[in-house]
């Protein structure tokens, strides 16, 4: 449950702790900011040093005050900090704001000080902001808990902002893309509110349209995805800027599902399920925000993207920029080829990106161009890159009279398609005349052909968040080995390939012609995952003769790596048909939730790197998907002669797979299959790891 942040974020009256005369400490700035803010509630300084601070009363202490207040800023070093916010609690203060740092984030100290405030904010039911941040800005109230000494007056619109970073903040703070702003919040160490609680706050502020997310971390994953599927559901954008693209992070788990997902590959998935749209610089950011606040519904029912300029070089850039960035421009249809045709010399090929400049600027054939594109029903959006720069000079007069042209079409004509205008160059910022003319209709202008073009892809990729499926309800899987195991997989519908277990050479003879030639030989135990780096898999056994000699080979090697309780064992399986194999894996995550990863399986693993990865439980329509963002997908059509294989029986077994996955989540940490083979009618599972999660410590 998200805490009550009325308090925090829109106090009415408001204690200084810590404000002193001096023009430059945290208090007064606080003091300063709230005034310039045009804070309308009432302020309490209180510093026993002094009888007044700027025409206020002072106070000597929180208890001296002359009423109750909403909230409290202490503006003091970290050691005094536990009690203050006791002083507050008992005085009756539900809200209050600590910036100082030398709490968790300095040594062991301050980590059990963060402990102490956080308890006594229990005790007394106190919101609590920070420690270690800038505090926070609400705009249509005019609140500026803000600590910096030099606020800019932040001008008021629908945006908000939730950052881990106070710099980031005051960047984002600046509105160099003048989106505007209802909130600017700094969170620190996260000691009471969260980004959660904060985000929550802002779903159900009908102020906010569109919520920026600078994040180093998400500290309470289903806290912050109910808050987030509730903004989604108000028809509220979120844009994540996570931290970690490239870090090693925690310890993965020792299956190939750890390697291929990493922690900030889980990270996409969390935010793809959640509808977040996730960016990767502040450009991008910005970008996308300017473009989402315009046009926050789901894209349109056109879903091909078109792109206009004034010069074949940029058209070409274009081209390679949005392919680089996997935005597609799909080719034009005939009828709007033809109907283009006449705005164009008749030896010219009309590509997508649009060249427009067809037989020189005119007013009259961009009209036509325009009129046609509105027209193609599989036309979602259109773009028109143009050279206007801030500060005046190259194409502003053709820019101004498209922009004029785009606006005149008025709503009735573009309904249904989303008009975007993008600065090829960003250095001196959008033109404030080709501005002029698209802001009245409604028609956001973007800076610079890479974050816009990244902002136009992020857009066409939007979806609403995932339906929550439900995990299916299945049994522990059995200890007692391989074969226990396969029965226990075939039991929820994926099909394994039969195994037996063999104790000795002559046991293994004997199951090999139970099983019918060839064969297949693996050596397994529980902490030997990687099992052909070891020499421990032998493929094609054709006869008695080959399963003895391979049965004392593997045996030698499973007793060189043995180890106390894990003495391994040898399995026989009859050798799968011809396929393509895939990886299939399972990734519990507590909080976050059960991760599906798929993708070319078998020594590509290695060879490929590739994966796709999900919030699970999937249904067969995403696990398809998911194939088909891999070469995976590729090589299930047919390739070179052989094929199609069976890609409905993958979709299949990889959605059965990630129920049974997200129905262990408190058993094992991580499961895979390694490789599912697909043959032309169904498909096999050859190789099952399982992780168990961690021992719990046990309490000395």
């Amino acid at each position: 449950m998200s805490l009550d942040l009325t308090r925090l974020m829109k106090p009415r009256s408001i204690a200084i702790v810590g404000a002193f005369e001096r023009a430059d400490a945290i208090g007064t700035r606080i003091l300063s900011n709230l005034r310039k803010m045009g804070f309308a509630g009432r302020i309490h300084p209180v510093n026993p040093r002094y009888a007044s601070i700027d025409g206020l009363t002072c106070h000597p202490s929180l208890s001296a005050l002359p009423e109750p207040v909403d909230a409290a800023f202490l503006a003091v070093p970290a050691e005094a900090g536990p009690d203050l916010v006791e002083e507050a609690g008992r005085c009756g203060i539900r809200a209050v704001f600590l910036n100082a740092n030398g709490y968790a984030d300095g040594d062991a100290e301050g980590v059990a000080r963060q402990r102490r405030i956080e308890e006594i904010a229990a005790r007394y039911d106190i919101v609590l902001a920070g420690p270690n941040n800038l505090g926070l800005i609400n705009v249509h109230d005019r609140v500026a808990m803000w600590t910096p000494r030099y606020m800019k007056v932040v001008e008021p619109g629908p945006v908000g902002v939730i950052s881990q970073s106070g710099s980031i903040a005051l960047i984002l703070g600046e509105d160099e893309r003048d989106l505007g702003f209802a909130y600017l919040v700094t969170t620190g160490n996260e000691a009471g509110a969260t980004v959660a609680d904060y985000l929550h706050q802002m779903a159900g502020d009908d102020g906010v349209g569109t919520i920026l997310l600078f994040l180093e971390t998400v500290r309470d994953p289903q806290k912050f995805a109910e808050a987030a599927r509730e903004a989604a559901a108000r028809g509220k954008r979120i844009v994540a800027l996570k931290l970690g693209a490239s870090e090693g992070g925690r310890a993965l788990v020792q299956a190939h599902t750890g390697s291929l997902a990493g922690e900030d590959r889980l990270y996409d998935a969390f935010f793809r399920a959640l509808g977040i749209v996730r960016v990767r610089d502040l450009d991008e950011m910005l970008e996308t925000a300017a473009l989402l606040s315009r046009y926050p519904a789901l894209p349109p029912a056109g879903k091909h993207t078109v792109m206009v300029t004034l010069s074949g070089g940029e058209a070409a850039l274009l081209a390679d920029t949005g392919a680089a960035l996997e935005l597609d421009f799909p080719r034009l249809s005939e009828r709007t080829l033809a109907g283009l045709r006449p705005a164009f010399p008749s030896y010219s090929t009309i590509g997508n990106p649009v060249d427009a400049w067809g037989l020189g600027f005119n007013p009259e054939r961009f009209r036509m161009i325009l009129d046609v594109l509105l027209a193609d029903p599989e036309i979602g959006t259109i773009g028109f890159a143009v050279d206007a720069p801030g500060r005046g000079g190259g194409d502003v007069p053709y820019a101004c009279v498209m922009a004029q042209a785009c606006a005149d079409a008025g709503n009735e004509t573009r309904a249904g398609k989303r008009l975007v205008f993008i600065n090829n160059t960003s250095g001196s910022g959008v033109n404030p005349d080709v501005r002029k003319i698209l802001d009245p209709a409604g028609i956001p202008y973007l800076s610079g052909m890479r974050p816009a073009l990244c902002a136009l892809r992020n857009m066409a990729k939007l979806r609403p968040p995932a339906l929550v499926r439900p995990a299916l309800a299945s049994p522990a899987a059995p200890s007692d080995g391989e074969p226990a195991r396969f029965a226990w997989l075939a039991e929820a519908g994926i099909s394994m390939v039969p195994a037996l277990e063999a104790a000795s050479a002559q046991e293994a003879v004997a199951a090999a012609a139970r099983l019918g030639y060839p064969v297949v030989l693996k050596g397994v135990a529980a902490h030997l995952p990687h099992k052909s780096a070891l020499g421990l898999v032998r493929l094609g056994l054709g006869d008695a003769g080959q399963v003895a000699a391979a049965f004392d080979s593997l045996r030698a090697i499973l007793d060189a790596h043995a180890r106390r309780g894990s003495p391994g064992a040898i399995v026989l399986q009859k050798m799968a048909g011809e396929g393509v194999e895939l990886i299939v894996g399972v990734r519990n995550e507590k909080d976050f939730g059960s991760f599906v990863i798929v993708g070319p399986g078998g020594v590509l693993v290695e060879i490929s790197k590739q994966s796709s990865v999900r919030l699970g439980p999937v249904d067969e329509e995403e696990a398809r998907a998911m194939l088909y963002e891999t070469a995976a997908g590729r090589l299930l059509e047919g390739v070179r002669g052989k094929g199609p294989w069976d890609i409905d029986a993958a979709a299949r077994a990889i959605a059965a797979f990630s129920r049974i996955g997200a129905g262990q989540m408190d058993r094992l940490a991580a499961l895979e299959i390694n490789p599912l083979i697909v043959g032309t009618d169904g498909a096999l599972g050859v190789d099952l790891l399982l992780e168990p999660l961690p021992a719990k410590p046990t309490e000395e």
